[in-house]
């Protein structure tokens, strides 16, 4: 489905990504894990449009991506949520997911100017998903908060709910269990173990290892934006690169199996 091939991005001579390459299976969990600065958001960016490479290659089911605009991936169904969250703090939880439906909206100007039937039935579709995304994630009772009063956590929940209300066939979660505790993080990751089973391709960045084997298929290792190593979660926690590297020898021996 994604195919990353030789990617590099420099900035001002400093290399972020070297000869990146990477492929991401439809309907898999992939996880991106890597110590801080190895180049992970660096990568989302570059697939999302945010950023674009230096050099190399993104496809994206068959189209190459990796000079197009954001709204251009979008549309072609990538959606992503943020390390930092990036939410519309002053609007309510609901309406930053309706804004997530905003493409896939057909109704014009002036079908909302004349009240048209087939406008407020549209608006009425989009609300109904916007609230069954908000249920979905323990969010329906504070459906009317505005987003920047909601905890840490609710906000994560409600940048993924958001991302998944733009309809994506691939959705890229960066850090999307960072600030939560071990109970949360585990029903998290069965939202994310749900995605693929609707059709949504996941690739995860993630520093909590537990989450790492509780839902990805496969795992890649960055260091230094390089790839060292690529497997299964139980592989690559063997992998000597990876305990030196990003798990540390101490944290990889206390480390449950």
């Amino acid at each position: 489905m994604l195919d990353i091939h030789a990617v590099s991005r420099h900035f001002e001579g400093l290399a972020a990504l070297t000869y990146v390459n990477l492929s991401v299976p439809e309907g898999k969990v992939v996880g991106l894990i890597g110590p801080n600065g190895a180049g992970k958001t660096t990568l989302l960016n570059c697939i999302s449009g945010l950023d674009h490479p230096t050099s190399g290659t993104i496809t994206f089911r068959g189209v190459p991506i990796q000079r197009a605009a954001p709204h251009r991936i979008t549309a072609l169904g990538i959606s992503r949520t943020y390390q930092n969250i990036r939410l519309f703090n002053e609007m309510s939880a609901l309406e930053n997911v309706i804004i997530g439906q905003h493409r896939h909206g057909r109704s014009t100007l002036l079908h909302s100017l004349f009240a048209w039937p087939y406008h407020r039935r549209e608006e009425a579709s989009i609300n109904r998903q916007a609230h069954d995304l908000l249920e979905r994630f323990q969010l329906g009772a504070v459906a009317r908060a505005r987003a920047g009063t909601l905890s840490y956590g609710d906000q994560r929940r409600l940048e993924m709910a958001r991302a998944l209300a733009t309809g994506p066939r691939l959705i890229l979660l960066d850090e999307p269990t960072a600030g939560m505790n071990a109970v949360e993080t585990h029903a998290l990751g069965e939202q994310i173990l749900r995605m693929p089973r609707e059709g949504i391709t996941v690739v995860v960045v993630e520093h909590d290892m537990a989450l790492i084997g509780q839902v990805c298929d496969e795992v890649y290792v960055l260091n230094f934006g390089e790839v060292i190593a690529h497997g299964t979660p139980a592989e690559v926690r063997q992998n000597p690169e990876v305990i030196e590297a990003y798990l540390g020898k101490e944290e990889y021996h206390d480390a449950p199996a």
